[in-house]
C-alpha cells in the first residue's frame, strides 16, 4: 500500500512538472524526483523545439513584413521618365458687343465647343519633384447664330442710313495652343494609385475665326470674314489622377484649369472669345 500511494504521488506531480514550462528550477524539481537524465531531456527538448519553432516563425512572418514595407519605399522613391499623352473635350464661349449700335449687344453670345488634344514629357525624381514640358493643342467653334429676338419673315434690326436688315455670327474656331515647362509633386496614395499636381508655364498663341453676314432690305447683303491672333505668357493648374496597370503604362484623368481668352475690337464693335480644356483622359508610357 505504502509503495502504491508513492507511486501514485510520483505520478501526478511528474505529471504537473511536464505541463509547466520547462525552466531551470523545473529541471531541478525533477531531479529530485528521482527523474532520469534521459527523461528529462526528451521532455525538454520537445518543449524548447516548439517555443524554438513558434519564435522562428514569428521573425520569419517579420522579415516579410519588413521586406514588403521595403519594397514599397524603394518603388516609390524610384525615378521615372514618362510620356504622356491626354485627349478630352473643350468648351467656350462668344460675346458681341457694340457701343454704339448698343440693341446689338448681347444678341449674339453663345457656347462654343470642341476637343483637345496633349503630348508631354514628365520625370519624376527620388524625392516625388515632378519636371517635364509638353504641348497642348484644342479647338472650339460654334454654329451660326442669328439674333435672339430674331422672328421668321421679319428682319429684326433698323438703321436710319441702310434701313432694315438682320445679322448673323459664325464662329468657324478658337484654337488654342501651348508650349509649356512644368513643375509639380508626386502624391502616392498608395503603390499603384498617385496625384500629380502641377503648374504648367509657357507660351500661349491664340486665334479667332469667324463670319459676319448681314442681309439688307433695301441694299447688296454683306459678308465678312474675320481673323485675329494674339500671343501671351500661360499659367494652367493641371491636376490629374494616376492609376499603375503594369510596369510600362498607367491611365488616369485629370482636371485642367488650361485656356485662354481673346478680345478684338473694331470700330464700335468688341468680339471676345474663351476657352478652357478642363477635362481629358490620360495614357502614360514609362520610358
Amino acid at each position: 500500500m505504502k509503495y502504491t500511494l508513492t507511486i501514485l504521488i510520483l505520478f501526478v506531480f511528474t505529471t504537473n512538472v511536464f505541463s509547466q514550462e520547462c525552466d531551470e528550477t523545473t529541471k531541478a524539481r525533477m531531479i529530485k524526483s528521482g527523474i532520469s537524465d534521459k527523461t528529462i531531456e526528451e521532455q525538454c527538448g520537445k518543449i524548447n523545439e516548439k517555443e524554438e519553432k513558434s519564435d522562428n516563425t514569428e521573425n520569419i512572418d517579420s522579415d516579410e513584413e519588413q521586406k514588403v514595407s521595403e519594397n514599397f519605399v524603394s518603388e516609390v522613391k524610384e525615378e521615372k521618365q514618362i510620356i504622356r499623352f491626354a485627349v478630352g473635350s473643350a468648351s467656350g464661349t462668344f460675346s458681341f458687343t457694340d457701343s454704339y449700335d448698343t440693341v446689338l449687344s448681347g444678341d449674339f453670345d453663345h457656347d462654343l465647343s470642341g476637343a483637345g488634344a496633349s503630348l508631354g514629357y514628365y520625370k519624376v525624381n527620388e524625392n516625388n519633384l515632378i519636371f517635364g514640358g509638353g504641348f497642348t493643342s484644342f479647338t472650339v467653334s460654334g454654329s451660326t447664330t442669328k439674333s435672339k429676338d430674331k422672328v421668321a419673315g421679319y428682319y429684326t434690326y433698323y438703321h436710319s442710313t441702310y434701313g432694315y436688315f438682320d445679322v448673323e455670327i459664325t464662329v468657324t474656331k478658337f484654337h488654342n495652343s501651348y508650349f509649356y515647362g512644368l513643375v509639380g509633386y508626386n502624391f502616392n496614395f498608395s503603390e499603384n494609385f498617385s496625384f500629380q499636381p502641377n503648374i504648367r508655364l509657357g507660351s500661349r498663341t491664340l486665334t479667332a475665326e469667324w463670319t459676319e453676314y448681314i442681309k439688307f432690305y433695301s441694299y447688296t447683303n454683306l459678308s465678312i470674314e474675320y481673323s485675329e491672333s494674339s500671343s501671351e505668357f500661360g499659367l494652367d493648374i493641371d491636376l490629374p489622377f494616376i492609376f499603375k496597370i503594369d510596369e510600362k503604362i498607367e491611365i488616369g484623368a485629370n482636371i485642367c484649369g488650361c485656356g485662354g481668352d481673346l478680345e478684338y475690337v473694331s470700330g464700335t464693335s468688341t468680339y471676345k472669345f474663351t476657352s478652357i480644356n478642363g477635362f481629358n483622359l490620360i495614357v502614360d508610357f514609362k520610358l
